[in-house]
C-alpha cells in the first residue's frame, strides 16, 4: 500500500480478538441454541400452519400481521440507514463517519436478508410465494417496489458498497496469510492500491452514493405505502405513513450504529480509528430525527382526533387510552428520555459516549413499540364493519422463530468481526499523490467499453422487464406477457449497479 507524505499512518485492522470461554457461551452457545428452537419452532408453524401462532384473521378480533412483519419493517429501516451512512460519507465526504462506513454497509446487507427470513417466517406457503411473487408480480401494487427496491436493488446495492470499500483491507489480510487468505485474494481481486486504483474507487463509489442517496427516500417509501394507501383499514390510511416510518427508520440505524461504534471505541480500542467527535455528530442527528417524529407523530394524532372518522377514532383510543396504551406511553418515555440525554450531550458540547449508546439503545426499543403500535391495532380495531375488537400479543412459536433470526444475525455479525477489519484502515482513505501511474490506452479504452456495456445492458434489460411487468398492451388484470418479469427488471438493475465493480475491478495495463 503507498502512501503519501503527511497521511496518516496506517492502523492495525481492527478485529473481533479470540473469544474467551464465557464470550464463546453468550456470542455462539446461545445463539446457536435459539437458532434451534427457532428451527422446531418453525418446523411446527410449517406442519400445522399458522394456528399455532396467536396470529388470526383480521376481522375475527386477531391480527394476520403480528411479530414477523413487525421486525420485517424494523430490519429494514436498519438497511435503509445504513446505505445513508455509508452514501452519506462518500457523497458528502464525511471523513468522520467513514470509520463507520463498513459496519453500516454490512448492517444493511445482513438487515436485508433477515428482513426476508421474518417474510418468509409469515407466509403460510414460503415456497409458494418465493415462486409465484416474482412470477405474477404487479408494477402498480406497493408489494412489487418493497420487494424488488428494497430487497433486490438494496441487497446488491449493498454488496457493492461493501466489496469496494474492502478490497484494500482483504489485500492486507490477503497478505497476512491464514486459512481464509483464497477469500480474502478472490475480495481484493489483484487491488494493489496504486493512485489510479484509489482514484477510480473514489469515483465509483461517489457515483454509486449519488445514486442510492434518494434511492434510500423512494425504496423505503414503498414500504411506507403499503400501509398509507390501504384506504380501507383506518390506521394505516394516512399521507403521513411513509415519511414517518422513513424517520423512524433513521432513528433505529442511528442508535445502533451509535452503540456498536461505543462497544468498539470501549471494549476493541478503537479510540483513534473512530474519534469522539462522531458520537457527537451521530447524538445531535439522533436528535433530530426524534423531534422530527414527535412533531409527525402529534400532527398524526391531532388530525385523527380532531375530524376522524368512527373506526379512525376508534383505533386511536386503542393506542393511547385503551390496550395498547402500555406500549404507546412506554414508547414516549424512551423517546423523552433518549431526548434528555442528548440534549444534554448538545449542551456540554463534548461526547457523552455511554450516555449516548444508552440513548441509542433506548430509542431502538421505542422503534420496536413503533413499528408495533403501526402494525396491530388497525387489524384488531380498524374496522369499518361491525366486527368485534380485538387484541394480540405474539405466542412463543413467533417469539422463537424471532429470536431464532436475530441469532443468526448475530452469529453473522460476530463471525465478521472476527474474520475481517470491522473499521477500515486508515492507509485507505490516505491522501493520493498528484502523480498517476501509467496505463495503456487499450485498457483504459477495454475498462470504458465494459463498464458501459454492462450498465447500459443493465438499464436496458431493466426496461424491458418493467414493461412486461407493468402490462402493456394487455388488460391489467391479465398476467405479465412473459412470466418472471419482475425477475426480469431486478437483473436488469442489479447489474447496472455492478458496472461499478467492473469500472474497478478491470487491472491496468
Amino acid at each position: 500500500m503507498k502512501h503519501s507524505a503527511g497521511s496518516v499512518t496506517p492502523l492495525q485492522p481492527l478485529r473481533l480478538p479470540k473469544i474467551g470461554p464465557l464470550g464463546i457461551i453468550v456470542w455462539v452457545v446461545i445463539p446457536l441454541v435459539l437458532i434451534a428452537i427457532g428451527i422446531y419452532a418453525f418446523a411446527q408453524q410449517r406442519l400445522h400452519g399458522d394456528v399455532v401462532t396467536n396470529m388470526r384473521s383480521v376481522g375475527d378480533g386477531g391480527a394476520a400481521w403480528g411479530l414477523y412483519i413487525m421486525f420485517d419493517i424494523f430490519f429494514v429501516g436498519l438497511a435503509a440507514t445504513g446505505i445513508a451512512v455509508s452514501t452519506g460519507a462518500h457523497l458528502f465526504r464525511i471523513r468522520d463517519l467513514r470509520p463507520l462506513a463498513r459496519i453500516a454497509e454490512f448492517l444493511a446487507v445482513l438487515s436485508l436478508i433477515l428482513a426476508g427470513m421474518c417474510v418468509m417466517a409469515d407466509q403460510g406457503r414460503p415456497m409458494a410465494a418465493l415462486w409465484k411473487l416474482p412470477q405474477f408480480a404487479r408494477v402498480m401494487s406497493p408489494f412489487f417496489g418493497s420487494f424488488t427496491l428494497i430487497v433486490g436493488v438494496g441487497v446488491a446495492a449493498s454488496l457493492v458498497m461493501l466489496y469496494l470499500g474492502g478490497r484494500g483491507d482483504a489485500a492486507w489480510c490477503a497478505r497476512a496469510g491464514g486459512p481464509f487468505s483464497w477469500v480474502y485474494r478472490i475480495w481484493a481481486s489483484g487491488y494493489r492500491g496504486t493512485d489510479r486504483e484509489l482514484l477510480r474507487h473514489r469515483r465509483a463509489r461517489f457515483w454509486l452514493s449519488l445514486t442510492f442517496f434518494p434511492f434510500i427516500v423512494i425504496a423505503y417509501s414503498t414500504l411506507g405505502f403499503v400501509f398509507g394507501t390501504q384506504g380501507g383499514r383506518p390506521g394505516w390510511f394516512g399521507a403521513l405513513r411513509a415519511p414517518s416510518m422513513l424517520i423512524v427508520a433513521g432513528i433505529s440505524g442511528v442508535g445502533l450504529l451509535l452503540a456498536i461504534a461505543g462497544v468498539l471505541h470501549r471494549y476493541l480500542g478503537a479510540h483513534n480509528a473512530i474519534p469522539v467527535r462522531v458520537f457527537q455528530r451521530l447524538g445531535n442527528v439522533l436528535l433530530i430525527l426524534i423531534s422530527v417524529f414527535l412533531y409527525l407523530l402529534a400532527v398524526e394524532t391531532l388530525t385523527e382526533r380532531y375530524a376522524g372518522q368512527t373506526a379512525a377514532l376508534r383505533v386511536a383510543d386503542a393506542v393511547t387510552f385503551g390496550v395498547y396504551a402500555p406500549a404507546f406511553w412506554t414508547m414516549l418515555a424512551l423517546l423523552f428520555v433518549s431526548m434528555g440525554i442528548l440534549f444534554v450531550q448538545f449542551l456540554a458540547r463534548k461526547a457523552l459516549i455511554g450516555w449516548t449508546v444508552i440513548a441509542g439503545l433506548l430509542v431502538n426499543g421505542a422503534a420496536i413499540l413503533r413499528r408495533f403500535l403501526v402494525v396491530v391495532p388497525a387489524q384488531t380495531h380498524g374496522h369499518h364493519l361491525d366486527y368485534p375488537a380485538g387484541f394480540y400479543v405474539p405466542g412463543w412459536i413467533e417469539v422463537a422463530v424471532l429470536l431464532g433470526i436475530i441469532s443468526i444475525g448475530v452469529l453473522a455479525f460476530v463471525a465478521f468481526m472476527r474474520c475481517f477489519p470491522i473499521v477500515p484502515l486508515h492507509a485507505y482513505y490516505g491522501r493520493m499523490r498528484n502523480v498517476l501511474e501509467p496505463e495503456t490506452q487499450g485498457r483504459i479504452l477495454l475498462r470504458r467499453v465494459l463498464t458501459t456495456g454492462s450498465m447500459v445492458g443493465g438499464l436496458a434489460l431493466g426496461a424491458v422487464g418493467l414493461a412486461l411487468s407493468a402490462r402493456f398492451g394487455t388488460e391489467p388484470f391479465l398476467d405479465p406477457i412473459v412470466p418472471f418479469s419482475p425477475v426480469i427488471f431486478i437483473a436488469g438493475i442489479v447489474m447496472t449497479i455492478y458496472s461499478a465493480a467492473v469500472y474497478v475491478i478491470v487491472p491496468p495495463g
